[in-house]
């Protein structure tokens, strides 16, 4: 054990020793700052409308990501407290059912065929209950969500429409060079 540590730390070694001479002489010289525009390169007119009209079109793509990352964020927070849930339910179920089965074996030391078969059909009859809830439940959130995934993305189809058509009214309305 001892031999391999010193090995792999001889190794690192060596590989540092020829890896930072090597990395240090290929430095790049610095470049010389930039002289400063004068006042006098001013953007025409038809230029400053280019430029408002492409932060506009920024800033709305933007604002689309955001809101389609705000809505899945939260449908993948709700996913997750349903499960959560779901496993909480399934956890004191078979909890309960332990105690259920412990008091059962205390009450029926003998219990005959019929009793066993009787109780262990209730306790199939109650997990089956809960799963089939549970299912249900995850099939509504499911439909839930991606209804309202479908209506994020309708109206941000109709929003997007008419931005461009903004954005091309918009387009016309800059002067021309």
């Amino acid at each position: 054990m001892l031999r391999k540590l010193i090995l792999v730390l001889g190794a690192t070694a060596l590989a540092l020793t020829i890896a930072i001479p090597a990395s240090a002489s290929h430095a790049k010289p610095a470049k010389p700052a930039k002289p400063a525009t004068p006042a006098t390169n001013t953007l025409s007119p038809h230029a400053l409308c280019m430029q408002a009209l492409a932060q506009a079109q920024k800033t709305f793509k933007a604002q689309q990501r955001a809101a389609r990352k705000a809505l899945l964020t939260d449908q993948k927070v709700a996913r997750m407290a349903l499960l959560d849930s779901q496993k909480a339910a399934r956890t004191a179920l078979h909890t309960q059912q332990a105690a259920d089965q412990a008091t059962f074996d205390q009450q029926h030391p003998n219990a005959t065929e019929a009793e066993l078969q009787a109780f262990h059909a209730q306790q199939v009859a109650a997990k089956k209950a809960l799963h089939d809830s549970q299912m249900a439940a995850s099939k509504a959130l499911h439909a839930q969500q991606k209804a309202a995934r479908k209506a994020l993305h309708d109206s941000q189809k109709a929003a997007k429409k008419a931005f461009r058509a903004q954005q091309k009214t918009a387009k016309k309305a800059c002067p021309k060079k």
